[in-house]
């Protein structure tokens, strides 16, 4: 059936009772009134279901899954979507006053971009104490991820989706991945689309300390080897930076099982001083040159 709806804001959420009343009141007080929400409870185990009842209308759905993951539940939101245009936020992130028009009218504006976003504004507990800015991921997206340039920020929320690239192409967040599924989705865009930077709407990203992100783990760390085999599988590394993006896969997984006394970080290591033996030795004489300054 055909829609008139602009813009479906896809929420996944488990476990989210402590923030995702903030994240749907961020949604409520839009300069933009023409969205849906639908808010895919991913078999949460607190009270997230509770919170979000008083918030359900027309415009605010929920549906429930058993816990399957956020792709998937991200996956399934998109599936249910009639909106134009999609926004994958998640369940603590804040939406600030213009967000959704200006990202609105720069994609009805410019018809062949098929995503857009802006800044980003970390903070942990208060919107209004800032712990660090960054820019969304719209051009040059390969080196950007591949080669690991700062100030720059592939967080799902900061951006807005043309629906129809995303069906058309067969895009969707990688359920093998975890915290890497942000950076594939993003590659795999890249092939069919270009995107857009849109000023004066930055998305609010809430930092956890515990997040996965901030610690190095056997998961994270057998994601992140799986979520190198398939960008090359998929071929998403450009010939003119594949040099300096293998090496870095190599640096890096050695390195994080390095971290965590892994044995696997000799044979990590190993391989990539073979490979690429002169960034190695480069690389490495830089860490220790670094550690011995601080101390």
């Amino acid at each position: 059936m055909e829609s008139n709806i602009s813009v479906s804001v896809i929420i996944p959420a488990f476990n989210a009772a402590a923030y995702i009343a903030e994240t749907i009141t961020s949604i409520q007080q839009q300069s933009f009134s023409d969205w849906e929400v639908i808010i895919v409870n991913d078999g949460s185990t607190d009270n997230t279901a509770d919170i979000i009842k008083p918030f359900l209308n027309e415009k605010i759905n929920l549906i429930h899954q058993t816990n399957q993951g956020v792709s998937i539940a991200r996956n399934n939101g998109l599936t249910q979507a009639h909106g134009k245009y999609v926004v994958f936020l998640d369940a603590d992130d804040v939406l600030s006053l213009d967000f959704l028009k200006n990202r609105f009218e720069f994609l009805e504006a410019n018809p062949d971009s098929g995503f857009c976003c802006g800044d980003v504004l970390h903070f942990t507990n208060n919107i209004h104490h800032i712990n660090k800015y960054s820019i969304g991921k719209f051009e040059n997206i390969p080196i950007k991820i591949l080669l690991y340039e700062k100030g720059f920020d592939s967080v799902p929320s900061n951006y807005m989706h043309r629906k129809e690239v995303l069906i058309k192409n067969n895009i969707r967040f990688n359920p093998l991945l975890s915290s890497t599924a942000d950076r594939m989705f993003l590659l795999e865009l890249n092939k069919y689309t270009i995107g857009g930077y849109v000023p004066n709407a930055p998305l609010y990203y809430r930092q956890h300390s515990d997040s996965m992100s901030n610690n190095f783990t056997i998961t994270l760390i057998k994601d992140n080897v799986l979520y190198y085999h398939l960008v090359e599988e998929k071929k998403l590394i450009p010939d003119e930076i594949r040099e300096q993006a293998l090496f870095l896969k190599y640096y890096i997984i050695a390195t994080s099982y390095f971290k965590i006394k892994h044995i696997n970080a000799i044979s990590w290591y190993f391989i990539g001083f073979i490979k690429y033996p002169a960034p190695f030795f480069k690389k490495i004489f830089q860490a220790i040159k670094l550690h011995y300054s601080r101390n």
